[in-house]
């Protein structure tokens, strides 16, 4: 467990980068997922009233998803430049971080997606599958962003590299996720996943937990790196 102790000291020292680079995603996810449940859809209600009250809101929803897959692809390599920047102690701002991972947005993109299908479908398969496949796929925008690897080689290129750690990988990537699952099923249990406190509470723990996972990612790369 050394490797998730060293992941969760890095990011606690520097809480401030990091959550500075982690707001506008953030803050637009929230906004989003507030905006959702706030409209008073339910089971109950038809299709006809469901779909006036989601054209009452289009445009804001229009916005939002677009800003969201827009902040949420680039942080996705962003922050991987953010390590780099912070373990060489070179002078990359947070935003700049963030930009950087935009500027790549269709590789990262695709790359987002296929990552989300596959490991989408490991979930379907008891959700541990679905743990081991992100854990052994995670690694792909170290390679977009560092070695410009079109999406389907770097997914390849983390499956190849991630070969003789895959089981600590998988252990350590199921500690991070399911600790947002079970924080997701409590709060879904106790009827509060849609009040304002827990959403921020959610978002919140999502990136806390998120940020040591990509920085665990981050730094098996970086060993496999010296080692060639």
């Amino acid at each position: 467990m050394q490797q998730f102790f060293s992941s969760v000291s890095f990011c606690v020292r520097h809480i401030g980068y990091l959550f500075i680079l982690c707001l506008p995603v953030m803050t637009i996810e929230f906004a989003l997922t507030y905006l959702v449940t706030s409209i008073g859809i339910d089971a109950n209600m038809s299709d006809s009233a469901a779909l006036e009250v989601l054209s009452s809101i289009s445009s804001q929803l229009f916005i939002l998803v677009v800003l969201s897959l827009v902040l949420s692809v680039g942080l996705s390599g962003g922050t991987m430049i953010a390590f780099q920047s912070l373990t060489s102690n070179s002078e990359v701002t947070p935003y700049q971080a963030l930009l950087a991972g935009i500027k790549k947005f269709f590789p990262l993109l695709l790359g987002n997606l296929m990552h989300s299908l596959a490991y989408g479908i490991g979930f379907l398969l008891l959700v541990l599958p679905g743990f081991f496949l992100y854990a052994r796929l995670g690694l792909f925008p170290l390679y977009i962003m560092f070695e410009d690897k079109k999406a389907s080689d770097a997914l390849g290129e983390s499956w190849q590299a991630t070969d003789e750690v895959g089981t600590k990988l998988f252990v350590l990537t199921s500690v991070f996720l399911g600790i947002q699952v079970i924080f997701g099923l409590v709060g879904g249990l106790a009827g509060i996943d849609s009040s304002i406190g827990f959403l921020v509470l959610a978002t919140l723990i999502k990136y806390a937990t998120m940020m040591p996972l990509f920085y665990l990612f981050f730094s098996l790369y970086q060993s496999l790196e010296r080692t060639q």
